[in-house]
């Protein structure tokens, strides 16, 4: 690694950790003041959300460039999943309850993050956890609040639309909601490796080597594009297939544009 890569390296992380305990403060002062009022803190927390999101896009040199109609509350979003740099993304556009998969609540540091943010988490392997959340998520619509998940469950290169896994769009058709769907694409610049090589998190890549070399990188783009319009359906199945076959339009764009 390059001296001027290290600099940027040790800078970012420096800054990366200041900054989100002192989100992380606010947060939990945020949730500790509106104990008296349930569910009150979600307003706030979506704020202090979109803050940490773009603060942390700015440290990390990514730029965000948002395309199409961003969804109002609640919504019901669903994008493609290339890399954790997705979350940062989608927190800074359109905060929101995200659904995580269980064990990242007891990863170092990102753990605490999501355990005191708009986090839901689930074990797909249980079905029972499954049913809970579908009814969890339920509620908070019905509060008027917004959910955001990864169909796909993985991460991929970000070459295209993984099949979809249809279970969490239920609570969508049993509360006669319509889906939002975005896709999202990077670019990394032209003497940079390419994004599949520097952002995509995947084949079980251990975290600390891949988060080092984002850090290093000079910086990179996130273009997020929404679907004019969102999608219905009167079963799980078709609503997922469905705005799986929008996302892949809207990413097939995306790319095309991008690369």
């Amino acid at each position: 690694m390059k001296v001027r890569e290290r600099l940027r390296l040790v800078v970012r992380l420096i800054l990366t950790v200041i900054f989100s305990a002192l989100m992380f403060a606010l947060a939990a002062f945020t949730r500790l003041v509106m104990l008296w009022k349930p569910n009150g803190f979600y307003r706030p927390l979506c704020t202090l959300t979109s803050i940490w999101g773009r603060g942390i896009a700015v440290l990390w040199g990514m730029r965000i460039q948002v395309e199409g109609p961003r969804p109002a509350h609640p919504f019901y979003l669903v994008c493609n999943h290339i890399s954790y740099t997705d979350v940062i993304v989608l927190s800074a556009v359109c905060p929101a309850w995200f659904v995580s998969k269980a064990e990242v609540s007891s990863w170092p540091g990102v753990g605490a993050l999501t355990r005191i943010a708009l986090t839901l988490f689930i074990n797909r392997e249980t079905r029972r956890d499954v049913a809970r959340l579908n009814t969890v998520m339920s509620d908070l619509i019905g509060q008027g609040e917004s959910v955001m998940f990864f169909p796909e469950g993985t991460t991929s290169d970000g070459h295209a639309i993984a099949p979809f896994k249809p279970s969490l769009f239920q609570p969508a058709v049993d509360l006669n909601l319509a889906v939002q769907v975005a896709a999202l694409s990077y670019r990394t610049p032209e003497e940079s490796p390419q994004p599949e090589e520097v952002i995509a998190w995947i084949n079980d890549e251990p975290f600390v080597p891949h988060f080092t070399r984002l850090l290093s990188s000079p910086g990179f783009t996130a273009h997020l594009r929404f679907a004019k319009e969102p999608i219905t359906a009167s079963d799980r199945k078709s609503l997922s297939q469905q705005s799986r076959h929008t996302m892949i339009l809207l990413h097939r764009d995306l790319r095309k544009e991008t690369t």
